[in-house]
């Protein structure tokens, strides 16, 4: 495995917070689609006619492609660039959007909408962790990618807040075309694309070890293991925290402004966590793990079922649970300088995958059992999140990586 020196430093001349928040607006845009179906499911429920089960299939759609074939995206981002790689994401999240906006007049046209406005993740996400650590410098990169991936709680903020305005109307449609306002601005904000590493700088492959030869891969699978479980339960939380509301007593727009503020503490405390992995450069893995394990106690409280232990629940199980990513994305950054995107791209590819299972099983517990069983089962997931974060760390260690984790 590469140390920090065989990768190339940050572009003379970069300007790293254009490029820090192009990859907000972008990352925003490709996961936004999946949390306003979420935030907006009781119109979109009603108009289709379907049940909780049909909303976790249309939600775990908009993440397919991007649970599936998100590693050798990551891998094509370091190869072509994140500017290009961006660009063709968010041109793909923009047709998906405006078909839903336009031309969702049944339930299958939505389903297709959704999956081709999600699709755009498969290379965002990625890419958009090249974007950071090409034009951020090494010592500021924890803050940077804590502002980084505050884009994805960003996306069940702005559809939160979605749900006030337009909820219980016919006007459900037009949150979408605002999504695709936010691609297209993000595609415009994106940084010129760095100037190529000199040969010596770049890390030698073995052409017999093929594509992913340059890259110890062991670790990688059991961070993605642990980032799918997590993910399970968080983003079924969140995109169902506002359809199961009303059984718990709370209305419709309140459920929405909730949403909106566990999401605002999300990305306070990932900023938080960022600013202080750049100062203590240690720990990050122990410290996802029991973050993950604090938001257990979220889903049990949840899961009583009335008004203010539901709304407290909600906070802690979507803050503390959906907190960590950046930092282990930070730590996989760290280790292998040489492979960002493709490194990270087992991290968000595992979330994703956790995007698509979460919804369905979620809803299908739901549906067949109660939503407090399915909010036991998540907290199950999640703390089964933390065990496997420990274990990455043992394989981190048993590695020997010269870079902190």
């Amino acid at each position: 495995m590469a140390d920090a020196a065989t990768a190339p430093p940050p572009v003379a001349g970069a300007a790293p917070v254009q490029a820090v928040a192009a990859s907000v607006a972008c990352v925003t845009a490709s996961v936004m689609p999946g949390f306003l179906a979420g935030a907006l499911g009781s119109d979109i429920k009603a108009e289709f006619g379907i049940g909780d089960t049909g909303l976790g299939v249309a939600l775990a759609l908009t993440y397919i492609f991007a649970a599936v074939a998100i590693v050798h995206a990551g891998e094509l981002s370091d190869r072509i660039g994140s500017r290009r790689s961006l660009t063709i994401s968010m041109l793909v999240t923009m047709a998906g959007y405006l078909v839903v906006a336009g031309a969702a007049r049944s339930f299958a046209m939505l389903l297709v909408g959704l999956t081709v406005a999600g699709a755009g993740l498969t290379l965002a996400g990625p890419a958009a962790k090249v974007l950071v650590a090409d034009h951020v410098s090494p010592e500021r990169q924890g803050l940077a990618f804590g502002v980084h991936m505050s884009a994805i709680p960003l996306g069940p903020l702005l559809a939160g807040l979605t749900v006030p305005v337009v909820g219980g109307t016919d006007g459900w449609r037009w949150p979408f075309l605002g999504g695709a306002v936010l691609a297209g601005a993000g595609m415009l904000m994106l940084p010129r694309e760095r100037a190529a590493a000199p040969a010596a700088a770049r890390p030698s492959r073995d052409p017999a070890a093929g594509r992913f030869g340059h890259v110890r891969m062991g670790p990688l699978f059991v961070f993605a293991a642990a980032a799918m479980l997590a993910s399970c339960s968080v983003v079924a939380a969140a995109a169902f925290f506002v359809v199961n509301s009303e059984a718990a007593g709370i209305s419709e727009s309140t459920a929405g402004l909730l949403l909106s503020a566990a999401s605002a503490g999300v990305i306070t405390v990932r900023i938080a966590l960022g600013a202080l992995a750049d100062r203590f450069r240690t720990g990050a893995v122990s410290t996802v793990a029991m973050l993950l394990t604090a938001s257990a106690a979220g889903y049990a409280l949840m899961a009583a079922n009335t008004p203010w232990l539901y709304a407290l629940g909600g906070q802690a199980a979507i803050i503390l649970g959906w907190s960590w990513p950046g930092l282990m994305v930070l730590a996989l950054v760290r280790i292998y300088p040489e492979a960002p995107g493709l490194a990270s791209s087992f991290v968000i590819g595992g979330l994703n995958l956790g995007a698509v299972i979460g919804p369905v099983a979620f809803g299908a517990i739901s549906d067949a059992a109660s939503p407090a069983v399915a909010l036991a089962v998540a907290a199950a997931w999640v703390l089964g999140a933390a065990v496997l974060s420990l274990a990455s760390r043992i394989r981190l260690d048993s590695s020997r990586s010269p870079s902190p984790a």
